[in-house]
């Protein structure tokens, strides 16, 4: 497996690479090619649905083939992809609120490289949230931002991944967490007798997080998520800057989260958080990732 680091993307300016109107699964959708990788942001589902091949054949993301609306039978069908919700999660439990999860775009345009998309916003309880996508370095930087509304959040980048799933984490273990990993709960994390648990092999200082076992969310110190995918393929999440002040930080500071399901599950989850953040002088906040794929012959 590869190791991606923060540092593979110092000095790496915005790509020239363009977005272009396309569809993609009937939906109309913006695609952008960098090298051997193609990246597709849907404007019916808001957010990153494809990045993978360049010729479409393989997509490293989980994006079911439609996108229904929630109704009595699920109130939150799974839409895949790059999906963004703002924390903590007990303000909301679940579903999350639909102008993050189950709407289309408002707005969309292309601003020096970077296709941003303006998310709707009928929820008051809440502020509005802006998307940004564009190539930076080798990976494809995923920006959310957000106007400060009077209470701290922490951003929250999901993103879906297909079965099979098997990711190697590295643990921190300390006097306040001595299992290395946080057992990430809704009202407050569990840090003591996570371990043992059938989702996770531990060895020295990594562990090994392997999906269709068990239900667990767990949290690691900061670090890039790597995953291997079928054909030699890979995919890291990599933590970015964060905007605004942070004033405290969720889950013992394990800010990079994996979710896994037991067998009834279909697909794994990798995600990051930000810290607490409230607004700076100009009360704007944000959060960034990079998504780094990595086709077989780049690695």
């Amino acid at each position: 497996m590869s190791v991606v680091t923060a540092s593979a993307f110092a000095g790496g300016g915005a790509s020239v690479a363009a977005w272009h109107r396309t569809r993609w699964k009937g939906e109309p959708a913006w695609e952008s090619v960098h090298g051997e990788v193609r990246a597709v942001v849907s404007e019916a589902r808001c957010r990153l649905v494809y990045l993978g091949a360049a010729d479409g054949s393989f997509n490293l993301l989980n994006a079911p083939d439609s996108a229904p609306m929630p109704d009595a039978h699920d109130v939150s069908p799974n839409w895949g992809g790059h999906r963004f919700w703002l924390g903590p999660q007990k303000r909301w439990v679940w579903p999350a609120p639909a102008d993050w999860e189950h709407a289309a775009a408002k707005s969309v345009v292309v601003d020096h490289g970077a296709l941003v998309l303006q998310q709707p916003h009928t929820d008051p309880q809440y502020p509005a949230l802006r998307r940004e996508y564009a190539w930076d370095g080798r990976g494809l930087r995923c920006t959310v931002s957000w106007k400060d509304d009077g209470r701290p959040y922490y951003g929250m980048h999901v993103v879906a991944l297909n079965l099979p799933f098997r990711i190697v984490t590295r643990l921190v273990r300390w006097e306040e967490v001595p299992d290395g990993l946080v057992d990430v709960q809704m009202q407050a994390p569990r840090v003591k007798g996570v371990l043992p648990n059938p989702c996770v092999e531990v060895r020295g200082d990594q562990a090994t997080i392997v999906a269709g076992r068990a239900t667990l969310k767990s949290g690691y110190v900061p670090q890039p998520l790597t995953v291997e995918r079928p054909g030699g393929w890979e995919l890291s999440m990599v933590p970015g800057p964060h905007e605004g002040v942070a004033i405290a930080s969720p889950d013992f500071g394990y800010l990079s989260q994996v979710w896994v399901g037991g067998p009834q599950y279909d697909l794994a989850e990798i995600e990051q958080l930000t810290p607490y953040l409230i607004g700076g002088r100009d009360g704007r906040c944000s959060s960034t990732i990079h998504l780094v794929a990595l086709p077989p012959q780049a690695k």
